[in-house]
């Protein structure tokens, strides 16, 4: 049989077919895409669930004045925090007699801003302070503890504000791979000897959904609640619960145990296919839920007020306010995704700081974590022997990692 060739055209077309599909499965990110691996397990493994699918937009109008371009410089997108006033939250999303635990972590490497905005949202849509905390990944050892770095470099964090907004902060004892970073997430729950955990992105915005009718009103925290108490009631063999992807996610901690926790080996991207197929092959399901919008951005609000109800009006519902708030994220979160510099190009936006303690050149810093994607998903090949997210429609099984050739 003849050699097959490929003329350059045909070259040029495989190849911009290819960046097409890792752009849409995420795979030129480091940003996991559990709806991929839950697109390719079959319904069978997965348990049914009552709760509707995650929020969907309809079509909105573009806000009548676009949300700026995240600006490195501005050193305050908080005013009132500043000031010490810090505003009330509707007291509609207040749940007052919860008796479950709600630990959410969220995890910190770089951009203060837009954790600090997500830490915020997660406030104002009634998740307690005290259950929030915060992991601080950035690998500067103490220097956010002790204020060595200003707001100008990427891995600053400014543990006063989160203190002052009653959030705790952990740090890990170097800087971690996504992967790592979820193994301390699961380790810390050991400790604390929690059975579940919540786990969310530091790069969203989350709102309570105010169009619904008044007199069937839950906000953000009460649905999460909700879906908690309803996935305990249930005692199913459930790993899961995931609002809108993993934006922000319920944990079993004993699936993870189950199939060995994640694999370090594999740093960021496809360690979220290894990861679920794994717990799919153990029978451990893993569902959609829904508790209100939450949107995926790359840049951050103004003034984080906003995402408070207006002095005087707290308790009031689908206001002006909340609806201007709601085209403004929708049209960040269309931006990031429509960005010809990639989902993740705010990461590397920030270049300040330099001389201060552990900086690094942002740029060179985002060029090696592309490097481990790209091993990460080399060695993904070689562990499966197989490249693609789909092991269980392809017939894999528990244990047979390292074993095809």
């Amino acid at each position: 049989m003849p050699p097959i060739s490929l003329n350059r055209r045909a070259i040029l077309a495989l190849g911009g077919a290819l960046v097409l599909f890792l752009m849409l499965s995420g795979a030129i990110t480091n940003h996991v895409r559990p709806d991929i691996v839950r697109n390719h397990i079959p319904d069978s493994w997965k348990s049914t669930s009552k709760l509707p699918p995650p929020q969907q937009d309809p079509l909105l109008e573009p806000p009548k004045e676009e949300p700026p371009h995240e600006n490195p410089n501005q050193e305050e997108i908080f005013p009132l925090a500043k000031a010490g006033k810090i505003p009330k939250i509707n007291p509609k999303n207040i749940v007052k007699d919860n008796n479950l635990k709600t630990p959410l972590l969220i995890g910190f490497t770089r951009n203060w801003y837009l954790l600090e905005q997500a830490v915020v949202s997660y406030l104002a849509a009634g998740w307690p302070s005290s259950e929030l905390i915060v992991i601080d990944n950035s690998g500067v050892m103490d220097s956010n503890l002790r204020g060595l770095l200003t707001p100008k470099n990427p891995w600053y964090l400014n543990h006063t504000r989160l203190t002052q907004l009653g959030v705790s902060v952990k740090r890990t004892p170097t800087l971690l791979s996504f992967a790592q970073l979820q193994n301390f997430f699961i380790n810390y729950a050991i400790e604390q000897d929690w059975d579940y955990y919540f786990w969310s992105h530091m790069d969203v915005v989350v709102i309570s959904n105010e169009w619904e009718e008044e007199e069937n009103y839950k906000g953000l925290y009460e649905k999460a609640v909700d879906v908690l108490r309803k996935t305990l009631d249930e005692r199913r063999n459930w790993a899961l619960k995931l609002f809108a992807y993993d934006w922000l996610t319920l944990v079993n901690v004993e699936a993870m145990k189950d199939v060995g926790a994640w694999d370090t080996q594999i740093p960021y991207y496809m360690t979220d296919c290894d990861m679920y197929a794994r717990l799919a092959m153990r029978n451990w399901t893993q569902d959609s839920v829904d508790a209100g919008f939450v949107y995926d951005v790359a840049s951050h609000l103004k003034d984080l007020a906003v995402l408070f109800p207006d002095e005087g009006h707290e308790s009031e519902l689908n206001t002006t306010r909340f609806n201007d708030l709601k085209k403004k994220l929708q049209f960040m979160m269309e931006e990031k995704q429509k960005n010809t510099g990639g989902r993740n190009y705010w990461q590397a936006r920030q270049d300040g700081g330099k001389g201060e303690p552990f900086w690094r050149n942002p740029k060179g810093f985002e060029r090696g974590i592309n490097f481990w994607i790209d091993k990460g998903r080399e060695l993904f090949r070689l562990k499966w022997n197989y490249s693609d997210c789909d092991l269980v429609q392809k017939g894999y099984k528990y244990g047979e990692e390292w074993t095809r050739e």
